[in-house]
């Protein structure tokens, strides 16, 4: 039983993680499509931090996710 539950609870945690790793991702995606629209400089500046604050936090997340698939299952990631 408890290795059902410990099964479960695993499985649970990695949707989870998966879950988190692409809002990430489409969050990312979106502020880097729309920043060459952006004109004010100030503006653009904020944007370009947050983009880099977004990118570390997908390394993270894609951390965490990684973290809690079985041994010897890894994923290599294409960008960052």
């Amino acid at each position: 039983m408890k290795t059902a539950l410990k099964t479960a609870s695993t499985a649970i945690k990695r949707w989870l993680a998966l879950y988190r790793m692409r809002s990430i991702e489409i969050n990312l995606a979106g502020a880097i499509d729309t920043l060459p629209l952006v004109r004010d400089p100030l503006t653009r500046e904020r944007m370009q931090l947050a983009i880099r604050e977004m990118s570390l936090a997908l390394c993270r997340a894609r951390a965490e996710y990684t973290a809690l698939l079985p041994a010897g299952q890894r994923i290599v990631w294409d960008i960052a």
